[in-house]
């Protein structure tokens, strides 16, 4: 039996839309990485809905398989791996690449004389030292201006190192930083603020937002977003098979490599996830299963298909074949407390693809 990940696309459309409104309404919706595993056409088509008409991908292969469903020439798609392929792929499948480094943006500008009606977005480095223009790409940049000054880009893009910490004060370097870079790009807008950002200071939010992980009502950090004083909402749950129930006796060890005694009479239920399907090892010591209002803790290892769970104290007639929440809001908050050890965007995007998505 395969795990079912539960999604509420109404949750996601009204989480988009306080965002959106917090932002000015000129949120963007970043759908990288499968949407951070909740689905990328399901999720862009349903934020589409809701008014998006701008979404990023990570990789070219995501932005051609979006734009096949998203046809209308008035949502944009930005490719942020930069322009590593040949432009005539942007061109064709109406993409914009986002211009990661010197050779990117000469390619960029000389395909533009050839096809003016190709857009881009510039990327610049202010200080993460990822992707984008570095310093000294900046510097012979601006010593030539005038060679791109007739290049309206979409947008002036920077990404924050470090907006997860609201006390780290390079945020608002990074912040002045793009202002001043900015001011030799006249017609340009800025793009600067992830979710992070959005959450650090309203004057962060310029002329477009770029939330991802604040989609799914949830901060890097593990925290529930609240804007306007309205919490956003998890909109999944993630259902897991009962395979097979038993009772041991006091004294028997239990899985691979017989790594646990039972300290007392049990009955265990064999649970169909494992770590194929995304819930690693290491998260063993920080999360339990809340079954009926009872923590179930996890005996033994888990597994690469399976994981065994003490039912012993619950007092309802489960059975197998019946389905579990192993993830919901309210054990995401339990979770977070206990110190999960992986941030929100690891823990959504292990989530595999043998895990079916159920749009409700």
């Amino acid at each position: 039996m395969q795990c079912i990940l539960e999604i509420s696309l109404k949750k996601v459309k009204s989480n988009w839309e306080k965002i959106n409104k917090y932002s000015n309404f000129k949120a963007s919706a970043v759908v990288k990485a499968n949407a951070y595993g909740f689905g990328l056409e399901e999720i862009a088509i349903s934020l589409n809905q809701s008014g998006c008409n701008f979404f990023y991908v990570a990789q070219i292969e995501e932005g051609i398989k979006l734009r096949n469903r998203l046809k209308s020439d008035k949502i944009k798609i930005g490719v942020l791996e930069g322009m590593i392929h040949h432009p005539e792929e942007y061109k064709k499948n109406d993409l914009i690449p986002v211009i990661n480094n010197i050779n990117q943006l000469n390619n960029f500008i000389n395909y533009k004389k050839l096809f003016p009606q190709i857009r881009s977005i510039l990327h610049l480095d202010t200080g993460m030292n990822r992707l984008g223009l570095d310093s000294n790409e900046l510097d012979f940049m601006l010593e030539n201006i005038s060679y791109i000054s007739s290049v309206n880009f979409e947008f002036i893009l920077t990404h924050f190192s470090n907006s997860n910490n609201k006390d780290d004060n390079f945020n608002y370097v990074q912040y002045e930083k793009i202002l001043k870079l900015n001011s030799y790009f006249k017609n340009s807008k800025i793009s600067l603020s992830n979710t992070g950002g959005i959450l650090l200071d309203k004057k962060f939010i310029l002329d477009q937002t770029r939330p991802g992980i604040g989609i799914y009502g949830y901060d890097a950090n593990g925290k529930n977003i609240t804007l306007a004083k309205k919490n956003l909402n998890f909109p999944a749950k993630l259902k897991v098979p009962i395979l097979q129930i038993r009772f041991c006796k006091k004294g028997d060890k239990v899985s691979y490599g017989r790594t646990e005694t039972l300290n007392r009479d049990s009955t265990l239920a064999t649970i169909g996830i494992g770590y194929a399907d995304g819930i690693l090892r290491m998260l063993k010591k920080n999360i339990s299963l809340m079954i009926y209002g009872k923590s179930c803790r996890i005996i033994g290892s888990i597994t690469m298909d399976s994981l065994i769970v003490d039912i012993t104290d619950v007092d309802k007639n489960l059975k197998v074949g019946s389905f579990l929440e192993l993830i919901n809001e309210e054990l995401l908050i339990q979770w977070n407390k206990s110190e999960l050890g992986i941030s929100m965007y690891e823990l959504f995007t292990l989530i595999s693809n043998r895990v079916i998505r159920k749009y409700v």
